[in-house]
């Protein structure tokens, strides 16, 4: 069977109020056709008088199978009467079946169908006169009422029709809204991941510097650094909230700016929090930043920058600023300060890499939701870039590579 015509009986009603209109159809025949084989033009003396007899109601008959049964054996009971040149009381016989067949077939079969069913009925009219102008009278008040039930049913049917097509919008309009609320739950669990994380891990690593520091000038500075990277955490926060509930500028609700300490060695303050850079120096600022504040933490870092920075486009460069804290705060979080740090950022040919590789540290393991790690391969995936990240002889590699066309490598 073809796909047209799969998708064509699929496309059929089934018989609506079945275990109700089954019965009604099957009594309303039996009834019919022993009222009518007490008249006097029914012969049954002969096949032709029982085929006159019979065709009338046959389609009612074909109809509890389906819409398209019971139209063909219509076509057929029609084509058998007008073959044996019935009388017009043939055709008046038919008006109850009519009534029914037609109303029922136009509103189950599927529109076009339908339509084509319902202009096939005069030429059928027509046909019967041509073979029996004696029956005009009787064919036209059949052919009217034929019609009049074909546009009862092509009306339920164009009623239908609308009416699944717009719970099928709905449907359509339900599924976009489910997918942009999931959207915006990623969005805004990666945007508080990279808004609270790298400052919350600043706190916990600076506090556990404090467990083992003796000099009360450390501890001190310690004390300032957990401070601030507390206090920028609640504005950022503040910030974040003011944004999600009356779309209101960052800058508006971030606080007075006398309390907006910087210090370029903390982590939390190694990046601008509104997610912006907006050229190449600013990127290196960006870097040096986070490797300012690794360092601070005990860390041994070396950084390598190959190629041209200033060949990274804006938008290439707004994702490397956020991963760029997010490789300072796996660092903080996971590596060994006994080792060295690697971190490279070089831009060859037409990609730029930025990535980072740190000895494990043996110590208990820092609780991860991986949501930094997902993040990175989410903003890559948008420039058509990938993230890797491996483990080998106890250190820990994350790679992240970018097309330089950024955007437009995607739409090409």
């Amino acid at each position: 069977m073809s796909r047209l015509s799969v998708r064509f009986l699929s496309s059929i009603e089934p018989l609506p109020y079945r275990w109700v209109l089954r019965p009604v159809i099957v009594v309303g025949t039996i009834v019919m056709l022993l009222a009518d084989s007490t008249t006097p033009y029914v012969d049954l003396s002969t096949t032709a008088g029982w085929i006159l007899w019979l065709a009338p109601y046959l389609p009612l008959l074909a109809l509890l199978f389906g819409a398209v049964p019971g139209v063909a054996v219509w076509f057929a009971s029609y084509a058998a009467i007008i073959v044996l040149g019935a009388p017009s009381s043939a055709f008046v016989g038919t008006i109850f079946s009519n009534v029914i067949v037609v109303a029922l077939g136009t509103f189950l079969l599927p529109r076009r169908a339908a339509i084509g069913f319902a202009c096939a009925i005069p030429v059928t009219m027509l046909g019967a006169f041509i073979r029996n102008p004696a029956s005009g009278l009787a064919l036209t008040l059949v052919g009217i009422l034929a019609l009049m039930s074909a546009a009862a049913g092509l009306s339920l049917n164009t009623f239908r029709s609308r009416h699944e097509q717009s719970a099928e919008r709905v449907r359509d309009l339900e599924r976009e809204q489910q997918r942009v609320r999931e959207e915006e739950r990623t969005r805004l669990a990666y945007e508080l991941h990279d808004i609270v994380a790298h400052d919350v891990t600043v706190i916990a690593m600076q506090a556990r510097r404090a467990e083992f520091v003796d000099d009360a000038e450390k501890t001190a500075r310690i004390l300032d650094g957990i401070g601030r990277a507390a206090q920028q955490t609640l504005l950022d926060l503040r910030s974040l909230v003011a944004l999600l509930r009356d779309g209101h500028d960052e800058a508006s609700v971030s606080g007075d700016p006398s309390n907006d300490v910087t210090d370029e060695r903390d982590l939390s303050r190694a990046t601008p929090s509104d997610g912006q850079t907006t050229s190449a120096v600013g990127l290196m600022h960006d870097l040096d930043g986070v490797i300012a504040a690794l360092t601070q933490a005990g860390f041994a870092v070396a950084l390598s920058v190959e190629g041209e920075t200033s060949r990274i486009p804006t938008s290439v460069r707004h994702a490397l600023r956020r991963t760029i804290r997010e490789l300072g705060t796996n660092i903080l979080k996971h590596a060994d300060p006994a080792n060295d740090v690697e971190v490279v950022l070089a831009v060859e040919g037409e990609h730029v890499t930025l990535g980072s590789t740190n000895s494990i540290a043996s110590g208990l393991p820092v609780m991860s939701s991986r949501t930094g790690l997902e993040a990175m391969r989410a903003r890559c995936e948008v420039f058509g870039g990938s993230v890797e990240a491996t483990s080998e002889d106890g250190r820990w590699t994350t790679s992240m590579s970018i097309p330089l066309e950024g955007l437009s490598a995607v739409r090409r």
